[in-house]
């Protein structure tokens, strides 16, 4: 029969795996119960496996008893946490904004600017290329949680944009930028004009 071939190895005489765990999930067909047992009654280590076996299956029913005594509510947020969508998300905003940072940069540490002078005074002047840290003079202006920055190319093209909040950042970083004249325009959060830089890039004397 198909049964008896699975209950004995050809090796070692021993009762299949998956018969001992029929037999101890007492799902085994009634017809083959006698014949694994007969087999118990003589081999010992058929008996040990079936210990480790019983064990096993009982851990399994004490498992399944808990979780299904826990409220639906729970067994969802012991899945997946509540928050957890949120803080995967964040977590993405934050590698994205690092990323983009040391991408503007190609690894280059920004170089500090700090913007005093207003158009039609003398130009702060800056190597093209090399990554900035715009730091705008917000002295005598008013308060704001984040300010937006546009630097514009004498024709008002915007070249670059970026936004920096004072408490968390002393300026805006920006990707290098190319040879000639350009202005930096300071905004307030509502996109009114605060107030505007001279600034020449280029070969710095």
């Amino acid at each position: 029969m198909i049964i008896e071939m699975r209950l004995m190895t050809e090796r070692n005489s021993h009762a299949a795996e998956e018969l001992l765990e029929q037999y101890s999930a007492g799902s085994l067909p009634e017809t083959e119960v006698a014949r694994v047992e007969e087999h118990l009654l003589i081999c010992e280590t058929c008996r040990e496996r079936l210990v480790s076996i019983d064990d096993w299956v009982r851990s399994l029913r004490r498992a399944s008893a808990l979780l299904d005594r826990e409220p639906q509510g729970l067994r969802q947020r012991l899945r997946w946490p509540r928050w957890a969508p949120a803080l995967a998300a964040a977590l993405v905003l934050v590698c994205a904004g690092v990323a983009l940072e040391w991408n503007h940069g190609s690894g280059v540490t920004p170089l500090a600017v700090a913007l005093e002078a207003t158009r039609g005074e003398t130009a702060v002047q800056v190597p093209a290329g090399r990554p900035l840290l715009i730091q705008p003079g917000l002295a005598g202006l008013p308060q704001f949680s984040e300010y937006r920055l546009d630097i514009v190319d004498t024709l008002g093209k915007r070249v670059r944009q970026a936004t920096f909040a004072p408490e968390q950042r002393a300026g805006a970083i920006v990707p290098g930028i190319a040879s000639g004249i350009y202005f930096v325009r300071l905004y307030n959060p509502a996109g009114q004009l605060l107030r505007e830089y001279a600034l020449k890039v280029g070969n710095v004397q």
